[in-house]
């Protein structure tokens, strides 16, 4: 009795196996796989960022050297720039939404990527910024000179009331 419940136990395992087992098929001519859109690993997106900010950072270098920086040209360029940013934050986007890609990621590979990439995008941002802000400096020292002989002129005129001459 107790052996007929083991033996009904093994056909039902049995017969669950045999119903579930994979039988591998051969690709015919129209099933290639097509390769994704979206980047699937953490790695792949920051790497499609740095190509991106590798071929568009040279561009605005080049104008900026050669002094034909003009709001015309580098817009577009600043736009192509954000957009690659935007792209990748998609990507990380649906890249979490999909319950990431289960494997354990360099943590230290992956920061050292993102650093190179923002090290050289703020440097550039820096180095605007230091420019324009020696120009302003510039004016700001020239009109501080005026403001001072302003300020003699108006001191000596009321020393000069307040002694009664």
């Amino acid at each position: 009795m107790f052996f007929s419940r083991i033996i009904s136990f093994f056909f039902v395992f049995l017969a669950l196996g045999l119903v579930t087992y994979a039988n591998p098929v051969t690709a015919t001519g129209g099933n290639e796989v097509v390769k994704r859109q979206q980047a699937d690993s953490i790695e792949a997106v920051f790497a499609n960022l740095k190509a991106s900010t590798d071929s568009i950072l040279p561009q605005i270098d080049a104008l900026i050297d050669s002094g034909s920086a003009t709001d015309d040209n580098i817009a577009p360029l600043i736009t192509q720039l954000t957009d690659a940013f935007s792209t990748a934050d998609t990507d990380l986007t649906a890249f979490n939404a999909k319950g990431g890609d289960g494997k354990p990621h360099n943590k230290d590979e992956l920061a050292k990527v993102i650093a190179g990439i923002l090290i050289i995008i703020v440097n550039k941002l820096l180095l605007s910024v230091e420019l324009l802000l020696a120009g302003v400096l510039k004016l700001v020292a020239i009109l501080l000179i005026d403001v001072a002989a302003l300020l003699k002129s108006i001191s000596w005129g009321l020393v000069l009331a307040t002694l009664g001459l």
